[in-house]
């Protein structure tokens, strides 16, 4: 059984090259790797993150890229290494802090174990940041391989893959989506992941099998760039093969430009 909770989450925006532009530290946890980058206030408080995390994590490996800026918000060092130490309970996590608040997203085992994460970080939110948080529950009793499917359908759920207009070119919009399904890929390395991508019916039926192939090779390309293994992925065009809805509508044209992904295991 697959369970979400947490607050709606907000977009999640891309580091900016200058981090000195806005203050912004990541803490990215997977099964085998902690990686924790951004914004420092002091060489002491780089200094307690990464003994943080070689206490929180021994087993894993870990990357720090760090950078010390003196003009940071009250109370950045403190909530910083809080949040590391509270979200340690999470099997898997991408953590974002800005000056407006917390960004948590990952998986949890445990929902108590959560909890008291929770309520250790609202205690201690230096005015004027927020908490947001999505969070997905896993079942022991359910094997790996459901819980991944399951927690890859509920990720792709009322959400859709963007791209510019005639155009191979992934949208804005579409980084948060994959962005969440690479982080559930890391730690389901068994998965094959098949991505097929659909167009509408107008203009020529070989125009539109060549961009919706197009179009799915974009997709594994974003994810291989971001650490998935390119042997994973399978990709096709179906052109406008397989329409969701049969009106000849603008609407229904929209429908049918797709992006479908779905995850397989191989058979033991």
């Amino acid at each position: 059984m697959l369970t979400w909770f947490g607050a709606a989450r907000t977009q999640e925006p891309a580091l900016p090259a200058d981090l000195e532009v806005q203050p912004r530290l990541t803490i990215d946890v997977n099964q085998t790797h902690v990686a924790i980058r951004g914004n420092v206030s002091s060489v002491a408080h780089e200094s307690i993150l990464r003994q943080r995390a070689i206490t929180l994590y021994p087993k894993r490996t870990r990357s720090f890229e760090l950078r010390e800026q003196a003009a940071l918000p009250p109370g950045w060092a403190l909530i910083s290494e809080i949040t590391l130490r509270a979200t340690a309970e999470i099997y898997s996590s991408t953590i974002e802090i800005t000056p407006s608040g917390i960004n948590i997203r990952g998986i949890v085992s445990h929902t108590a174990d959560w909890r008291e994460g929770l309520s250790r970080i609202e205690r201690n939110l230096p005015p004027g940041m927020r908490l947001d948080h999505e969070l997905s529950e896993i079942n022991s009793t359910t094997s790996l391989d459901r819980q991944c499917i399951s927690l890859f359908r509920t990720a792709m759920r009322g959400r859709k893959i963007e791209f510019r207009r005639s155009s191979d070119t992934l949208g804005t919009s579409a980084f948060p989506l994959l962005d969440d399904l690479m982080l559930i890929a890391a730690d389901c390395p068994a998965a094959i992941i098949n991505i097929t991508g659909h167009s509408d019916n107008t203009g020529n039926e070989s125009g539109n099998l060549a961009l919706s192939k197009a179009r799915a090779n974009a997709v594994a390309a974003y994810m291989t760039a971001g650490g998935i293994s390119a042997e994973r992925f399978t990709t096709n065009g179906a052109g406008s093969s397989r329409p969701l809805v049969a009106e000849n509508t603008a609407q229904a044209h929209q429908l049918n430009r797709r992006i479908e992904i779905e995850i397989a295991f191989p058979e033991p």
